[in-house]
């Protein structure tokens, strides 16, 4: 398992825990969602309740973060950069699942899996290891700007790989780090 991809270890296992807890909400992260386009908005709409609490999370740390008025393009993309999980239909046990045979598999022999019958368990670990990209692409249909298609795409990967300026990519880590 690559930190680069699913990060650490830690990480992994508070997003786990996280995943049980009640969100606490404040209004500046529930008001984003009046930031989307309606397309956004049913994409939003169509996540699990924890993803949506996921999202509320990091738009709120985003805001913890912040030392000035943010731009709305960059609360989207904090929002909505885990939105290509919605296409694997995994719950949280499944997540854990695929994450920990994706470790195991490595991720090449994984994204092969994509070829296989839809539905199948390997197409959809295939799927879920492959959310960035269509998160990306979801985004990009849906006309999302230009840093929430980036964000979907490159929060998996290392700040030099990624295509956002490093202060940005930098800060959009920091809230994605629930």
């Amino acid at each position: 398992m690559t930190s680069s991809h699913f990060g650490s270890v830690k990480h992994l296992i508070k997003r786990f825990i996280f995943s049980f807890l009640p969100a606490r909400k404040d209004r500046q992260a529930l008001e984003f969602t009046t930031l989307l386009n309606p397309k956004e908005l049913i994409l939003f709409n169509a996540q699990s309740r924890v993803d949506k609490k996921h999202s509320y999370r990091n738009v709120q740390k985003l805001f913890t973060l912040a030392d000035a008025p943010l731009e709305p393009d960059i609360v989207i993309a904090s929002a909505l950069h885990d939105i290509g999980k919605i296409e694997s239909g995994f719950g949280i046990f499944g997540r854990v699942f695929a994450t920990c045979v994706a470790a195991i598999a490595g991720l090449s022999r994984v994204d092969d899996w994509s070829r296989d019958r839809s539905g199948s368990i390997k197409h959809r670990i295939a799927v879920y290891v492959q959310h960035p990209e269509i998160g990306a692409a979801l985004l990009d249909e849906a006309e999302s700007n230009k840093i929430a298609i980036a964000w979907a795409r490159d929060h998996h990967k290392r700040l030099d790989e990624s295509t956002l300026e490093p202060s940005l990519f930098a800060t959009l880590s920091r809230a994605d780090r629930v």
